[in-house]
């Protein structure tokens, strides 16, 4: 997907400035050694609060405002080392590749400097833990920032809906999150992605329209948002977040095995890198967590679960090509959710949340192009099979290829027929049947106790011209990506119009949801995807 970033950066910065006002600067980061894009660095405003983080193909866009004033960008990312830039010298009117350089992960031996005493990996990772409260803000704050949920199919983006919001959080040393409250400053779909509203629907685990495979997303009352912010498992620390890692104060450390790789600067502090693991017969998980040397505050989290391989797992999708990614890039191993949280120094030495991406596998059964409805026809003792489309080969058709059961009951069938419009089957019962006479009069008799549900039908290997089988519905692997970029810190928190708060329990598309709009400031911005080009 990125052999060709420079390529794709300059034509889609030449789309953007072509089709809209020229407000914004492009521009997109990239590692020195490996020439590859460096997602989710932070890029500051220097000497302010607001900011933004790049996207996972290494783009971002700064308001062009703030090259009139003469300010000074920030540029951090764990394991690179930090860079600032005038943003005078970037250009308006090409994309700017920007190159980090790797800062080298040394493994030493890790010590308590005030005490000179050696600690295990996990007793870092147990101190970290039991330091929560005193690292991150017990106090009420204010955070604001842009959210987006998208989805991905083969590569493409789609289905992205974005929003500016703020979070009115009671504190670490209070209450439960859900009882935290939000305002929307913004909302809306962008027009520049494609919609696919079949694959935007709820979960569905009824139906099966629209399911996670190998798992199931909870959701205690609140709406995508909130989701997304119950997965926190830092400030949801004291609570379950999600499997295996479950309540971080409890169980994180008794679950996971954990190996120090080694340390690295981030701005100026000294961070370790530990590798963690989990293993049952049915998952594995893994990822990282970045641990402060000095006072152990965890500045990311980083963990992915996969399934692990069972024999005949390949045949459950007709989409084999999308089993093993992430709808970005080819894995090895199936992933079924990948979540990244990180938390940066605020005021006061305090840690409040960067970002936080939670990705997740989605599998949905799209209805089926070629497909029939199913009818009594009373007045001859006849079943209708009606087709939206013309059937191929329809001299091939043959009565085996239909079977009707009535409670399990195969009913024999004597013949059947088009009518004039080649869309329409006459299926006839054989009524001389002894044996099945009595399902037959249930059926066609005219009564109250006739159960839909008692009617099963199905068809042989009847097709239309474009090789679709009768009602077959498609499994179909889709990406779902929710994320939330913290773009301002108010240390001091309240909501100045609580007449105007998000309802935690109403999809953010719904028009009930209020819009908070004379809130927004000219400082908060979206930093939308850049739209992938098709080969």
């Amino acid at each position: 997907m990125f052999k060709n970033y420079f390529f794709i950066l300059f034509l889609l910065t030449t789309f953007f400035c072509s089709s809209q006002e020229r407000t914004y600067i492009f521009g997109q980061l990239v590692d020195s050694t490996q020439n590859e894009p460096v997602p989710f660095a932070s890029i500051r405003i220097k000497g302010k609060t607001l900011g933004v983080i790049t996207n996972i193909d290494g783009t971002f866009k700064i308001p062009l405002r703030y090259k009139a004033l003469g300010e000074t960008i920030e540029i951090s990312c764990m394991g690179y080392s930090s860079k600032e830039i005038l943003i005078e010298e970037l250009s308006e009117d090409q994309g700017n590749i920007i190159v980090l350089k790797p800062e080298g992960f040394k493994l030493n031996e890790v010590v308590v400097s005030a005490n000179i005493k050696k600690l295990s990996t996990k007793q870092i990772v147990r101190i970290a833990v039991n330091s929560i409260p005193q690292n991150y803000p017990a106090e009420n704050f204010n955070i604001i920032g842009y959210y987006r949920d998208y989805q991905v199919k083969n590569g493409n983006y789609t289905n992205l809906s974005e929003a500016i919001v703020k979070v009115e959080d009671e504190g670490f040393g209070t209450k439960h999150i859900l009882d935290n409250q939000y305002q929307l400053y913004s909302y809306s779909q962008n027009p520049n992605f494609e919609m696919d509203l079949f694959a935007k629907q709820p979960y569905d685990y009824e139906g099966f329209n629209k399911v996670v495979p190998n798992a199931k997303m909870k959701n205690d009352g609140g709406n995508e948002f909130i989701t997304l912010r119950m997965h926190d498992a830092i400030r949801n620390y004291g609570l379950e977040s999600f499997s295996f890692v479950d309540d971080i104060s409890s169980d994180f450390i008794d679950n996971h095995r954990f190996r120090l790789t080694g340390k690295t600067n981030y701005g100026k502090e000294t961070i370790y890198e530990i590798n963690l693991v989990y293993r049952n017969d049915d998952y594995r998980a893994a990822g990282k967590i970045f641990i402060n040397a000095n006072d152990f505050a965890i500045h990311k989290l980083d963990y992915a679960v996969f399934k692990r391989k069972q024999p005949g797992d390949n045949g459950i999708s007709v989409n084999e090509k999308e089993r093993f990614t992430n709808g970005f890039k080819t894995m090895n191993s199936e992933m079924l959710y990948h979540i990244q949280i990180a938390y940066a120094r605020g005021t006061h030495k305090s840690m409040y949340l960067n970002f936080i991406s939670f990705y997740n596998k989605v599998l949905i059964q799209r209805p089926a192009p070629f497909k029939s409805k199913f009818v009594l026809n009373l007045n001859d003792t006849s079943f209708r099979v009606r087709l939206n489309k013309i059937p191929a080969q329809r001299d091939r058709i043959r009565k085996k290829d239909f079977k009707i059961t009535y409670k399990d009951q195969i009913l024999p069938l004597e013949d059947f027929y088009f009518l004039e419009d080649e869309r329409t089957f006459v299926v006839c019962p054989n009524i001389k049947n002894k044996e099945s006479k009595a399902s037959i009069d249930s059926i066609f008799n005219e009564n109250d106790s006739l159960q839909v549900s008692d009617i099963k039908y199905s068809y042989g290997a009847i097709k239309d011209s474009l090789g679709n089988k009768l009602d077959e519905r498609r499994w179909e692997y889709i990406h779902q990506y929710r994320e939330f970029f913290t773009q301002e810190i108010q240390p001091e928190g309240g909501m100045k119009d609580n007449g105007r708060l998000m309802i935690n329990t109403l999809p953010l598309d719904s028009p009930l949801q209020p819009i908070s709009g004379q809130e927004m400031k000219n400082e908060y911005w979206k930093n939308s995807p850049l739209p992938t080009l098709k080969n």
